[in-house]
């Protein structure tokens, strides 16, 4: 099947959804042993109102904890695009508008053209297909697209210093304060996957990304990586 087509359908589909449902899993593992465990169970609204039940679980390096809680809130939805804020509780928003971009550092041709070739990369190597009433979209990220993941690197180590970990709000002192998320970034060559399922309406059901990798730091760890969201509505 035509795979632009396929992606711009689903694409176009779920901005024009009024509402979205769903659960977002995290789940981080350490030489085998689970350090940490994270859902949201979320509900956004066109008009802006959201609700987040969010669920932690934590075990690294001598620190072990649990955390519970529920927020509710209504997002501005006068600017902007509203699916691009429906997601700025989780911070996606740091990178649009208050990243290089947002700060008047332009990227050169060089750097614009490293990042369409990147694109075009991926573009190419995504595979779609079709299982019944199902798309299935799928791409391994390797070591060919490494400047992208330099990048997000750089803009996740950013998160992890001044991130949700960092807060100075109720709720918001982890106690790891973002170190698996640091180690995670230490990783050499790892294997991402990442896999998505759309149903025959073209609404995204399913997103999973894996992460797989090893570093070296007062000894070799092995670090895996789940992401997992399951839309409901």
């Amino acid at each position: 099947m035509n795979k632009i087509k396929a992606i711009y359908d689903v694409v176009k589909t779920m901005k024009e959804k009024n509402e979205r449902e769903g659960v977002l899993q995290v789940k981080v593992e350490k030489d085998g042993q689970q350090v940490l465990k994270f859902s949201n169970e979320f509900q956004h609204s066109l008009d802006g109102n959201t609700k987040c039940h969010l669920q932690s679980e934590w075990n690294c390096d001598g620190n072990e904890g649990k955390h519970e809680s529920t927020t509710e809130f209504k997002r501005d939805t006068e600017h902007g695009c509203p699916f691009h804020r429906g997601f700025r509780h989780g911070r996606h928003h740091e990178h649009f508008g208050h990243g290089h971009f947002g700060h008047g550092h332009v990227p050169g041709f060089k750097s614009k053209a490293d990042i369409l070739l990147c694109f075009l990369k991926m573009l190419n190597e995504l595979k779609v297909e079709e299982q019944g009433e199902k798309i299935l979209f799928s791409i391994e990220l390797d070591e060919a697209v490494g400047k992208m993941k330099e990048k997000m690197k750089e803009r996740m180590q950013g998160n992890c210093e001044n991130g949700p970990f960092q807060g100075k709000g109720p709720g918001h002192h982890h106690p790891l304060k973002g170190k698996i998320m640091k180690e995670m970034m230490l990783m050499e060559k790892p294997i991402i996957h990442v896999n998505a399922v759309a149903n025959k309406n073209k609404e995204v059901e399913k997103v999973t990304i894996t992460i797989q990798g090893s570093y070296e730091k007062d000894g070799l760890h092995e670090t895996s990586a789940t992401v997992e969201v399951n839309f409901t509505k």
